[in-house]
């Protein structure tokens, strides 16, 4: 038996540095070989051994023996080096780490992480070596200076320009992930409904602490889908806040109910629960409280509102994936939730999605007779329904993202720390108000620069950073309402729409990011 043959001459992965708990900066991995008389088969799978699908492939060969090549970094590439004849060493540093390889058999492979320095060295004379790339060439991903990659690692690359969102950055994070669970739906046939959808309906379910989820089309038919599945139509009102997106009352206008709107709280922007008790009448049959922002609404200062009259509370909890109310999960603090998956939420698919999640299973039942053409059988409609559903290739994907949400939403809270430390003393700038009992996920991070709005979003637009507003019409000045409220009847929600500000703020952002514009808000207001 050679050396290259013994299981001696697998080398073991050593640290030079490591962090307690930190993952693998490469992963070995065991081929299946399948040993024949006329030779033998090695075989790589992308799910079971390599873990990335792989858009390239290249080999190295005719190294002079002892020496290196390949010293460079990639940002977001993810590589599968094979070892198919002689042998080479493979070091790989990240975060001030370094993790060494030692390749000597074809059936073993080495499998590099995103966002790693790597050089290959100690190559053998007869050594060739086959490498497996997750995505095409590209020279953007590649950094050829170590001093520069160094930089890039530590966050130390200098900041120009911060857009307020950049969905690019989280595929090239995950997109991998997504593209393996795109293709297992594909591969599977299941295009309407099926196991894509109903593992993620039980997984988001847990995760809201609910009993029931029903995947829907978008947010907006979540609402609606809801109010009329309890019922609610013309004759009836429903409470919904004057500051919130326009989806939220018009759900209600879809079912022909009466939207009720009610002013808000001019330091959070969330439904004002004095106000509310004020507008409940005999005809009123629901409340949607909006959990703005990643805020949750004041629940118990609802449930006071109604005073155990028989109302419904459906949750818009379109921006409050994982938000907390003393300790619960948003979700659960009504009879019913709506969530959308809109691209740019916390948790957000690649096209549109929604949800209803409830404790109620007959609730639950109806939504889905509802969404489904009125049937729960095939050709056998109950009602007049619609068609709205949470397609398998979304669920898929929101599935796998749902594991990385809490990290996200905490990665959210650091960064909004970073804004409250560095602009809490800058006069003429209100920043977002949190209450104790509240636990939010920082969906927006807007402030209010009343007087200033528009000429602090074109001082940090010529600065390169990105912003936007939330909302800048208030729902009663729609055009679509013209003639239904008047200017001025909301006059928090009004003064609101005409001085907020949403700073960049995604868990993609880095520090220096934030800091650079908190370094530009300070300018504006210091000059």
């Amino acid at each position: 038996m050679s050396a290259a043959q013994t299981p001696q001459a697998i080398t073991t992965v050593e640290a030079d540095s490591s962090a307690e708990g930190a993952p693998d900066l490469v992963r070995l991995v065991e081929l299946q070989t399948i040993p024949m008389p006329n030779g033998i088969l090695g075989v790589a799978e992308v799910a079971k051994h390599i873990g990335f699908p792989v858009h390239r492939a290249y080999y190295i060969r005719d190294v002079p023996a002892g020496q290196s090549r390949g010293a460079h970094g990639h940002k977001a590439l993810r590589q599968c080096f094979l070892c198919l004849r002689g042998s080479v060493t493979l070091s790989i540093s990240k975060h001030g780490r370094t993790q060494t390889v030692h390749l000597s058999r074809p059936s073993q492979a080495a499998v590099v992480q995103a966002g790693c320095w790597r050089d290959l060295s100690d190559f053998s004379e007869d050594s060739v070596i086959i490498v497996l790339a997750s995505d095409e060439y590209d020279e953007a991903d590649y950094i050829r200076s170590y001093d520069d990659f160094l930089r890039w690692d530590n966050g130390d690359e200098p900041v120009t320009a911060v857009p307020y969102l950049d969905l690019r950055r989280a595929s090239q994070t995950l997109g991998a992930e997504l593209e393996l669970a795109m293709r297992r739906v594909v591969k599977s046939g299941h295009f309407i409904g099926g196991p894509e959808v109903a593992a993620f309906e039980a997984n988001f379910a847990a995760y809201c602490d609910a009993g029931q989820m029903v995947g829907l089309g978008n947010g907006l038919d979540a609402l609606s889908i809801a109010l009329r599945a309890w019922g609610v139509g013309p004759g009836d009102e429903v409470i919904v806040p004057a500051h919130t997106f326009v989806a939220t009352a018009l759900a209600v206008d879809e079912v022909g109910a009466t939207a009720v709107l009610v002013d808000v709280e001019p330091d959070t922007g969330l439904m004002d629960m004095a106000r509310v008790a004020a507008a409940i009448t005999t005809a009123t049959r629901a409340i949607v409280p909006v959990h703005l922002y990643g805020h949750p609404a004041d629940m118990d200062g609802l449930a006071a509102a109604i005073a155990g009259r028989d109302i419904r509370i459906l949750e818009d909890a379109a921006q409050a994936h994982g938000a907390r109310y003393r300790g619960r999960r948003c979700g659960v603090l009504g009879d019913a939730a709506a969530f959308s998956f809109y691209p740019t939420k916390n948790l957000g698919a690649l096209g549109d999605g929604g949800g209803l999640v409830t404790a109620d299973p007959s609730l639950a039942e109806r939504v889905r007779t509802i969404a489904n053409y009125g049937a729960r059988e095939k050709y056998r409609h109950e009602v007049a329904g619609r068609n709205s559903r949470l397609d398998p290739l979304q669920a898929a994907v929101l599935d796998a993202k749902l594991e990385h949400l809490d990290g996200w939403n905490a990665r959210r809270s650091q960064l909004a720390l970073r804004y409250f430390l560095g602009l809490a003393d800058v006069r003429g700038l209100d920043l977002p108000a949190v209450r104790a009992w509240a636990e939010p996920v920082w969906h927006v991070f807007a402030v209010r620069a009343p007087g200033v709005r528009d000429a602090l979003a074109a001082f940090l637009a010529e600065r390169g950073v990105g912003t936007n507003i939330h909302y800048p019409t208030p729902v009663h000045l729609q055009p679509c309402y013209a003639g239904r409220w008047a200017a001025g009847q909301f006059p928090v929600a009004e003064a609101l729409a005409g001085s907020l500000l949403s700073l960049p703020l995604d868990p993609t952002h880095t520090d220096r990011e934030i800091d650079f514009v908190v370094t530009q808000v300070r300018a504006f207001f210091a000059g």
